[in-house]
């Protein structure tokens, strides 16, 4: 029996049929569901949801990949969109689909899903970085997703990397933490100030794609903004590197489509910050689902449940 997932991001929604086993999975419908706050985007994939449902027939469970924090009872908490505070998400889904529903933050559920079926497959020791709108992690040891004391473990993106009053600020972190000096938007307004600097006007809607598209075309002003963004991510993997000796970093979100553009740079700048001894231990790899890694993430932890 398939199982129903859905991914709760910070700017979609999502949802899908999904089957999985032991070695691969499979999203064999998607559904996609944008809105501007948390009661719309339920009622909006609750109907996507019925409707997968209604196609294909019963279900073995329901998985939940949720972006932001979320507390061991499954309260969720959105720092992008409004109104998640007041919404009792599994409980609400639970009664909508009678099934038990497993809920896991977004980025552990994407370590869960490399960890199964993508970049992570074969090891013990994994950590999963979602450079995306945000940035998050999961943590992955002795080959289980691990949680910590409040569910709140692999929160990469707010280890402080440039404190001081001046220090760069984005969504509810604390002022330079790396989320604010390398996720998407923050490589976004540098890039933005970059050519402000040289008395350029920015495109309008000038992305982090459109940063790392310039550098590897040679602009000067994205080379130097990749490498400040660069070296901030560098710090946040090399960190996590000591603190849990993984054999495997993966990097995921929408950032780690710049491919070589951004890994390269990445991995010379990771073992400047390593101690001789872990200098090459830990592979520094893409993610393998892209988008879907949250979605199996979801996929395999309802699996597990059920």
């Amino acid at each position: 029996m398939d199982i129903l997932a859905f991914d709760f991001g910070g700017t979609r929604g999502r949802c899908c049929l999904a089957r999985a086993d032991g070695t691969h999975g499979e999203v064999v419908s998607l559904a996609r569901a944008p809105e501007e706050d948390g009661a719309r985007w339920l009622a909006r994939l609750l109907g996507c949801g019925r409707e997968l449902v209604r196609a294909a027939g019963p279900m073995r469970g329901l998985g939940i990949s949720f972006g932001g924090p979320v507390a061991p009872d499954g309260r969720v908490i959105s720092v992008h969109v409004p109104g998640w505070e007041t919404v009792d998400l599994p409980g609400e889904m639970a009664r909508a689909f009678h099934l038990p529903v497993s809920i896991e933050n977004d980025a552990n559920a994407g370590a869960l899903g490399e960890h199964r079926f993508g970049a992570g497959r074969g090891t013990r020791y994994m950590a999963y970085f979602q450079v995306s709108t945000g940035i998050g992690g999961g943590v992955i040891l002795e080959g289980r997703l691990y949680r910590g004391a409040h569910g709140l473990s692999g929160e990469f993106g707010h280890m402080v990397m440039h404190p001081g009053p001046h220090a760069p600020q984005y969504a509810t972190g604390k002022p330079g933490n790396l989320e604010a000096l390398a996720c998407g938007p923050a490589i976004a307004r540098e890039g933005r100030a970059a050519l402000q600097s040289l008395g350029q006007a920015a495109p309008p809607g000038l992305t982090a794609k459109d940063v790392f598209d310039a550098a590897r075309a040679g602009a000067s002003w994205a080379l130097a903004v990749r490498e400040q963004a660069v070296a901030q991510l560098a710090r946040g993997v090399a960190a996590a590197i000591c603190a849990y000796d993984f054999e495997r970093v993966v990097i995921g979100g929408g950032v780690a489509l710049a491919g070589d553009t951004l890994f390269v740079p990445l991995r010379a700048a990771v073992t400047q910050y390593l101690p001789r001894y872990l200098e090459g231990k830990a592979e520094i790899v893409p993610a393998a689902l892209g988008d879907n890694a949250p979605l199996l993430g979801a996929v395999v932890a309802a699996a597990e449940r059920t």
